[in-house]
């Protein structure tokens, strides 16, 4: 897997096509629902990338025992991202990839994530907003340990992109279709 991807994250499954022509092995999806997820994963698999979804904004979803069973027996889904910390350890317990989704609003909030972050419990850690993540970045890579780092949110140029990356992180999340053929692979 390269050390720097942009994913791209087709909400509502919108531009679904060019996320799978994209870079990266992962498409994200967000805004969707259990009625279209089906086909929307298939797609996906067929293009030979990794589904993940956005289980907090997933229609129709309940990220109970049974719905996370769902998500890998039925649905066939690769990952799940979520702030939901039980769901993720659901889905961590059945073999989903995890990627915990941490909103920065204050140094209180980087600080009552620590203990999360360091348990590397998690497939990665995405953290929003990114210009937040790329200005606390030493302290969040203390705390993560060696767990995979995404940023995203207001993710608006290629230097954007760039300035993240030399940051230190290995990926970052975006809804904008003008970036999702952006790649640093440093493999």
């Amino acid at each position: 897997m390269p050390k720097s991807i942009v994913i791209p994250s087709s909400l509502n499954g919108k531009y679904l096509r060019e996320a799978c022509e994209a870079k990266s092995e992962i498409v994200l999806l967000s805004g969707v629902n259990i009625g279209n997820l089906g086909s929307f994963v298939e797609y996906i698999h067929a293009h030979h990338k990794k589904a993940y979804i956005h289980i907090d904004i997933t229609g129709g979803f309940r990220p109970d025992e049974v719905g996370i069973q769902l998500l890998k027996n039925m649905f066939h889904l690769d990952g799940v991202i979520s702030t939901n910390m039980h769901a993720l350890t659901r889905a961590r317990a059945i073999k989903l990839e995890t990627i915990y989704r941490l909103f920065l609003f204050d140094s209180r909030s980087l600080e009552r994530a620590a203990g999360a972050m360091s348990d590397g419990q998690f497939s990665a850690i995405e953290i929003l907003p990114s210009g937040y993540a790329l200005s606390e970045y030493d302290k969040i890579r203390k705390y993560a340990g060696d767990t995979k780092l995404i940023a995203g949110g207001f993710i608006r140029s290629e230097k954007n992109i760039s300035d993240i990356f030399a940051a230190g992180f290995w990926g970052v999340t975006t809804s904008d279709r003008q970036l999702w053929q952006y790649g640093v692979n440093r493999s």
